[in-house]
């Protein structure tokens, strides 16, 4: 009976307590990790929360929480957060593993039911500073109102009208590490409850082996793909029927009246689109209407390459992009894109002047040229006997040497680059893209510039026909 005692307590009883302390731990660790996180929030806004989840299996979070602004006491509600890894021994000191690049293969972050009143103070708050910035430009039509009737733009109260009463939403982000090709796969989906859903997934390549964030930069991180997707949730039906109601015409007038008027606006901007991708916006217009855009570019996309590129169509042409509209693919090989960008359309209003009004403007303007060459002609007398002043005043005193220019970042050609080897340089690109650095070497035509990036360097190649402007300090 003793042995049999003493069996159930090595076998049964010490293991359970071993399960229990650990799992107690484990629980600590999360409280502990919460209760930070609470205390670096305290100076913006008071964070509760009813209960603390702990799976040892490798899933943590919150339950309950209440997030209560300081400064306008709204109070936003969280249904749940979740972090999940793929290694549980993460949650045992996961800032330290991040900050030294030891991450888990896979590593997750999901919030539910993210709510927000849109007759709360923040809202409320946001909104008139929305109304005094359309105040200081009186007249201007926010592009999604054009055509909606007398509205300016799409603010609270009109979503108020469509039916909206506040904003719930749920966002999974994960990341996904596969050291044996060194790749990097982040995952980001959000879903407004009632407005609609995105998606984007990204795939990056490195060449290092450490992950850590101050690491990633200087392992040369290259773009292999960009895939972004929207659908509507409902958003677009309430809005067609809201703005119709409001211009007093049918639906389908109104998206055709607004497709009009957004034709003309962009011209305005200088954008004249082919209709394909005026196929693809009304696409997105109507009810669940679902748009997916890829980028794809052989290769991988680094910064060398962006900087060797030399304009926006060989951008377009090495980023492979495609899309599809309700998950058919749109032939967008055959758009021209030298002929998107046009001279902008300006539109003005005719003046009428009748011809009194006309001879006193030119009676008036008469005058005050005659008034204006009085009073130039008495500065200029005034200013000659200043001069004769100072002249007087200051011959036969010794000259002062003028004082040397302070250093400052100065235009040069292509042409006098390697004489500023070692100097600090600006460029910019013919794409706009900005470089600062050290010149390192600018011979063959070729200017290479050394950036310092945390503990590593990277020296970015620029053609010279590629350089818009050149910037050097001394």
């Amino acid at each position: 009976m003793r042995k049999l005692a003493i069996g159930f307590v090595f076998l049964v009883l010490l293991p359970a307590l071993v399960i229990a302390g650990g799992y107690g731990f484990y629980w600590y660790q999360v409280k502990r990790y919460a209760d930070q996180l609470v205390e670096q929030a305290a100076p913006f806004a008071r964070v509760e929360y009813g209960a603390i989840y702990a799976d040892p299996r490798g899933e943590v979070g919150l339950d309950g929480v209440s997030i209560t602004l300081n400064q306008d006491g709204t109070r936003i509600p969280v249904e749940s957060i979740r972090v999940r890894s793929q290694d549980p021994l993460f949650f045992f000191d996961p800032q330290g593993r991040i900050e030294s690049g030891d991450l888990p293969l896979q590593l997750g972050f999901v919030v539910k039911q993210v709510e927000v009143d849109l007759s709360s103070k923040l809202v409320k708050t946001l909104a008139e500073q929305a109304a005094a910035a359309e105040a200081l430009s009186p007249g201007v039509v926010s592009p999604d109102a054009l055509g909606c009737g007398a509205l300016t733009r799409i603010d609270v109260e009109a979503l108020g009208k469509m039916g909206y009463k506040r904003m719930a939403m749920d966002m999974a982000v994960s990341m996904a590490l596969e050291p044996h090709n060194r790749r990097i796969r982040l995952n980001a989906d959000t879903d407004l409850s009632g407005f609609g859903q995105s998606s984007v997934a990204l795939e990056l390549s490195v060449t290092g082996d450490n992950y850590a964030p101050a690491q990633i930069l200087a392992a040369n991180p290259r773009l292999r793909r960009i895939e972004a997707s929207y659908q509507d949730a409902g958003y677009n039906a309430r809005r067609n029927k809201f703005c119709a109601k409001e211009s007093g015409v049918e639906v389908d007038q109104y998206l055709a009246e607004h497709e009009r008027l957004m034709r003309e606006w962009l011209l305005t901007q200088g954008v004249d689109l082919p209709e394909l991708l005026w196929d693809l916006y009304n696409g997105m217009n109507k009810p669940r209407g679902r748009a997916t855009i890829t980028v794809e570019p052989p290769g991988g996309l680094g910064a060398e390459v962006m900087a060797s590129l030399g304009s926006p169509t060989q951008l377009v042409d090495r980023l492979n992009i495609g899309v599809s509209l309700n998950d058919k693919r749109l032939a967008i090989d055959s758009i021209d894109w030298n002929s998107v960008m046009v001279e902008p359309k300006v539109a003005s209003a005719p003046r009428v002047v009748e011809r009194e009004s006309a001879v006193a403007d030119v009676v008036a303007a008469a005058e005050a040229s005659a008034a204006e060459a009085v009073v130039a002609e008495v500065e200029e007398s005034a200013a000659e006997s200043a001069m004769s002043d100072e002249d007087d005043i200051l011959r036969g005193l010794p000259k002062r040497e003028p004082k040397p220019e302070p250093k400052q970042y100065r235009s040069i050609s292509l042409t006098q680059l390697a004489d500023a080897q070692g100097l600090p340089v600006r460029v910019r690109t013919d794409l706009g893209n900005r470089f600062e650095g050290r010149i390192v070497d600018a011979r063959n035509g070729t200017l290479k510039i050394e950036q310092r990036v945390d503990r590593g360097v990277i020296v970015y190649p620029l053609e010279f026909d590629q350089i818009s402007s050149v910037e050097v300090y001394r």
